[in-house]
């Protein structure tokens, strides 16, 4: 969802809650509303502003259902060609392996990929919480090496561009692992 879904939707839970509020005072008694809707009704002008409102929160209620409902990942697809037909990819196991590598890398403690394909190519963005104590250009650089490579050799597929993004430094101490 962008940031104009979210406005949309922003404004759309402010005025309901507003318009539940003054439904509660309806309901308690309160007629000074209801009676304000009725003189606003008796207009034309009021009669047609109405409308706008209305259709505007219809349009607005059917593209909050849709970004609800829809399916998320459906065709997020990588195509590798062989000599013996086509291959799909799903980007969810594209960040899979760029999961699994690059928790493997030392100094990361978290990792968030993302993955989306651009002109037959991979392009990763990571979101990553690092030790530290970790150099965060060398284990970047080490990073983005490492993802081209693996994926490359796993999927196939040429890796465009890797971006990392050092979303935190964890203040925490990592143990020691026990096998």
């Amino acid at each position: 969802m962008g940031l104009f879904d979210r406005i949309i939707l922003t404004i759309y839970t402010f005025a309901l809650t507003f318009l539940s509020a003054a439904f509660v005072a309806m309901a308690a008694g309160w007629s000074v509303p209801l009676d304000a809707v009725r003189d606003i009704l008796d207009l034309q002008q009021g009669r047609l502003a109405v409308g706008v409102t209305a259709g505007a929160f219809f349009v607005a209620s059917v593209r909050l259902l849709y970004f609800a409902f829809r399916r998320r990942g459906v065709g997020r697809t990588v195509r590798h060609d062989t000599d013996l037909g086509e291959v799909r990819i799903s980007l969810a196991a594209v960040e899979n392996l760029v999961t699994r590598v690059a928790r493997q890398q030392s100094g990361v403690r978290e990792v968030r990929p993302m993955a989306e394909v651009r002109d037959g190519a991979i392009r990763v963005t990571l979101r990553a919480v690092v030790s530290p104590d970790v150099s965060i250009p060398e284990m970047s650089d080490l990073l983005q090496k490492e993802v081209v490579r693996y994926v490359r050799n796993v999927v196939g597929v040429d890796v465009s561009e890797v971006r990392v993004i050092i979303s935190n430094i964890s203040s925490e101490h990592r143990r020691g692992r026990v096998e």
